[in-house]
Formats: structure tokens, C-alpha cells, sequence
């Protein structure tokens, strides 16, 4: 891993920028209490610029959080639930030699983070599955603060802790079950409270995401070009304001192109066309307007879901579905978005001698992840196969009841992040990562188990030494 990330960055000797990278960096400045995104990794950045300025150590400490968390779920199913040395070895290789690792680590971005310490998160549930203790509990529940404060796609994390406690088949611990999964949604929706009481005190907007009204409205706004949208009857004055607005919009000949986020950044969309009008109206400078109208764009966005949500499904639903499991490289294809220049405020932050791209090849990290869509859409189908033929079988769920669960619990997890994911936003591939590295990992072990479950010689010399088996074998 050291000799990879050595020879890496001296091919990209700084991190790598897009659009989200100065939102997180202007927020770190300002020392922001909220941003356009969630601010915890804006804290990050401000903890380890008090350290180190450096970007090659921010980035550093993303990849061995990253590689460091692979290697820590490795281990864990190894030790609890039997995996031979031999195949831990084959899947840390391919982990190695999966360039999106690095790659995603290179950003200034909250990704890596996120995806390091759900890793570790997912890891410190399945010890809980096994050795139930307090200190896993609360250890979990810390984590969960961590990452909902990340990303809010976290959202969903306290229903699969949930799920955890319940598989767990400890007798007798009833009050540590229940307190795991009080404390796991209690520790979300609290959070989720205290980020709407900062965002109403700050903007005035009574709205736990502004981004989430934002993108909601963006979703909605695809119907447009199949449909008449029923805009009759709207609840509110800002609601047919906006109505109107999409429908002038969409009164010029429009070609439909693949679903995306174009209507939130787009300055000639309905959208930013209604939050101009707001701010001439009440004076609000861009980024007090921008929370400002969230709860507007939220309630128009999740009423146009409800009054025709057939249209919704099939618009927005089944592309988006086709994004997750085919996700489009976006900023994954070229480095730095292909500009020749970084952000004057990326210069301030690292203390950058210059804004000039430094970089070996801006391009050939698009051709090395071409296929990466493809290897995760196979992954997919591969999983599904390996757990269906796994879980149907009676004398593998006896001899693996911990490797059992655990795929219960991963399968869950995969299946809630693709669900929510669908129908937040369309899905780019660094989003996809995280999936990828749980899929394969899993569909792995899951072969190793499906060939060998009759061949207890074998599978026991591969616990002993981790010894690959000869062909014959």
C-alpha cells in the first residue's frame, strides 16, 4: 500500500479539485457552522490544517483511513468468520490493483472519509453480531455521529444498525438490543434537529437540507418534458410562482437529455430563474436566498411526486436506476475537471506556489476507470447470484451462522443504499465505491465457501497456512 500511494503521488503531486472541493474548502475558511453541503468534512479539513497544511498529508490520511478500513473488514472475516489466509490475500491484490481507490482518495472531498468510516462502521456491527459488548455499541453509535455529519445519504444507517441488534441472537439482552437501536435513531434525528435549529437561526429557513429541497425540485422538474404537470390547487404563493416559472421554461422546445442535476446549477433554470426573483425582491444576498427558498422548492418538488408519481417512476425512477448500476464517470474522467488552474482558495489553504496544474496525465485516469461501471454492474449480478445460492443452502448457513449474518446484514445495507439512492439523486461513480468494495468482498468469500463446502480437507489446510489449492483441487 505505501510503495502504491509513493509511486501515485509523485504521478499527481497535488490533490485533486472539482466543483464540491471549494465549497468544502470555503466553508473550512470561514469556519462556517453550515455550508451548501453537510459541514463535517469542512471540520476535518480544519483539524488537520491545524496539524499540517500540506495537501499530500490530508490526502495521505484518506487513503490509509480508506485502505487501512479494507484491510480491518479483511481481518475481521478472517478472524470471526473463517476466510483463509490465501483468499485474504487474493482480495487485498485486487484491492491494490483497483486504481479508484487512489484515485478517490487524491480528492479533496468528503468521500474517502465517508467511505473509510462506513467500512469501519459496517465492521464494528458485524463484531457486535458476534461478541455483543458496550463498547462496540457506543463505538458504532459515535461512528454513525461521524458520518451522518458526512453525507445525510446516512440517513438510512440507523435502520441497518437496527437490523444488526435484531440478528444478534444473544439471549437476555433484551435492554442492550433496545438501547442500540433507540441510540442509533436518536442519534441521527438529533442531529438532524440540531442541523434545522442552525440552519433556521442562521438563513431563517426551517429546513434540516436546503440541498435535499434543492434536489427534490431538480427530480420533479424531469417530468416536465413527457407530462402536463398538474399545477392546479397549489398549496402556496410561492408554489404557483414556481409553477409558473418551470412552465415558461419548458414553453421552449427542449430535447430530452439523461436525468441529472442540470435545473439546480443551471442559472437559466426555473429554479435559480424563481431564487433570482426572490432575491430582488428581499434583498438576500446568494447564499442566504439559496436556503431561503429550499422549503419552497421541497414542497413543490414532493407534491409533484405524489400527484403523479407513475410519470416519476418512469422519468425520473427507472434512469436513476439505470445511473446506479451504470453510474457515468463524471469528475472520475479527467483530473482536476480538465482546468489548467486551481482555485486561488485551494492555493491560500495548502500554501501552493502557484495555481498552475502540475499533474503526469490529466487524462489517462478516464481510460483506466472506463470499465469500472461495467466490473461494478457485474459485481452486482454476481452477488446476488453468490447470496441467493448461499442463503438456499441448509448445510452452509449451519457450518457459517456468523458469515450468514453478516451477508444478511451487508445484502440490507446494499439494498437500502441503492433505495435511497435511487431516489435522492442520479448517481455518479465515486458515489459507488463503497458498494463495490462490499460486493466484492463478499461475492468472493461467498464462492470460496459455495466450491469448497464439500472438501473439508482442503478448507481446513486453508485455515491452517492459507495454502492455494493445487488444480486438482
Amino acid at each position: 500500500m505505501a510503495v502504491e500511494w509513493i509511486v501515485f503521488k509523485c504521478l499527481y503531486p497535488y490533490a485533486d479539485y472539482f466543483s464540491d472541493s471549494y465549497s468544502y474548502l470555503g466553508a473550512a475558511v470561514r469556519q462556517d457552522a453550515i455550508g451548501y453541503r453537510p459541514i463535517g468534512y469542512s471540520i476535518f479539513l480544519r483539524m488537520v490544517h491545524a496539524i499540517w497544511v500540506s495537501d499530500t498529508f490530508l490526502v495521505t490520511l484518506q487513503y490509509v483511513l480508506v485502505q487501512g478500513a479494507c484491510l480491518g473488514l479483511l481481518l475481521s472475516l478472517r478472524r470471526r468468520c473463517g476466510l483463509p489466509a490465501g483468499l485474504v490475500w487474493i482480495i487485498l491484490g485486487c484491492m491494490l490493483l483497483n486504481p479508484c481507490i487512489a484515485y478517490l482518495c487524491n480528492y479533496v472531498s468528503s468521500d474517502a472519509l465517508f467511505v473509510g468510516l462506513s467500512l469501519i462502521w459496517l465492521t464494528v456491527l458485524m463484531g457486535l453480531l458476534r461478541e455483543p459488548s458496550w463498547w462496540r455499541l457506543w463505538l458504532q453509535v459515535a461512528l454513525l455521529f461521524a458520518i451522518f455529519n458526512l453525507r445525510f445519504v446516512a440517513m438510512f444507517y440507523p435502520a441497518v444498525a437496527a437490523l444488526a441488534f435484531l440478528l444478534m441472537r444473544t439471549k437476555g439482552a433484551t435492554l442492550f438490543k433496545l438501547t442500540g437501536i433507540v441510540a442509533s435513531i436518536g442519534i441521527v434525528l438529533g442531529c438532524a434537529g440540531w442541523i434545522k435549529h442552525l440552519n433556521y437561526k442562521i438563513t431563517g429557513a426551517n429546513v434540516f437540507s436546503a440541498f435535499s429541497g434543492w434536489q427534490i425540485a431538480n427530480n420533479a422538474l424531469d417530468m416536465y418534458l413527457y407530462i402536463p404537470v398538474d399545477t392546479a390547487n397549489l398549496p402556496s404563493a410561492e408554489c404557483r410562482e414556481l409553477a409558473a416559472d418551470a412552465q415558461a421554461f419548458f414553453r421552449k422546445p427542449r430535447k430530452p437529455g439523461d436525468i441529472g442535476t442540470e435545473y439546480m446549477w443551471t442559472q437559466g433554470s426555473p429554479l435559480h430563474q424563481y431564487m433570482a426573483d426572490y432575491q430582488r425582491k428581499y434583498h438576500f444576498y446568494y447564499f442566504m436566498a439559496w436556503y431561503r427558498v429550499a422549503p419552497v422548492f421541497s414542497q413543490y418538488g414532493y407534491l409533484m411526486v405524489r400527484r403523479h408519481p407513475v410519470a416519476f417512476a418512469k422519468y425520473y425512477g427507472w434512469p436513476s436506476a439505470k445511473s446506479f448500476f451504470l453510474a457515468p464517470l463524471d469528475v472520475f474522467g479527467v483530473y482536476n475537471e480538465g482546468q489548467a488552474t486551481y482555485d486561488p482558495i485551494a492555493k491560500d489553504w495548502f500554501n501552493y506556489r502557484s495555481v498552475q496544474v502540475k499533474v503526469w496525465s490529466g487524462t489517462i485516469q478516464g481510460k483506466l476507470m472506463a470499465p469500472m461501471p461495467w466490473i461494478y454492474l457485474l459485481l452486482n449480478m454476481g452477488f446476488i447470484l453468490t447470496t441467493l445460492l448461499f442463503l438456499r443452502s441448509p448445510s452452509l448457513r449451519e457450518r457459517h451462522p456468523l458469515f450468514t449474518v453478516c451477508v444478511k446484514l451487508v445484502a440490507a445495507y446494499l439494498l437500502a443504499n441503492a433505495c435511497f439512492t435511487i431516489f435522492a439523486s442520479p448517481t455518479v461513480f465515486r458515489y459507488q465505491l463503497l458498494p463495490m468494495v462490499l460486493l466484492f468482498v463478499f461475492m468472493v468469500s461467498q464462492i470460496y465457501f459455495l466450491t469448497f463446502r464439500d472438501d473439508p480437507t482442503t478448507t481446513a489446510r486453508w485455515l491452517r497456512d492459507g495454502s492455494l489449492p493445487s488444480s486438482g483441487e
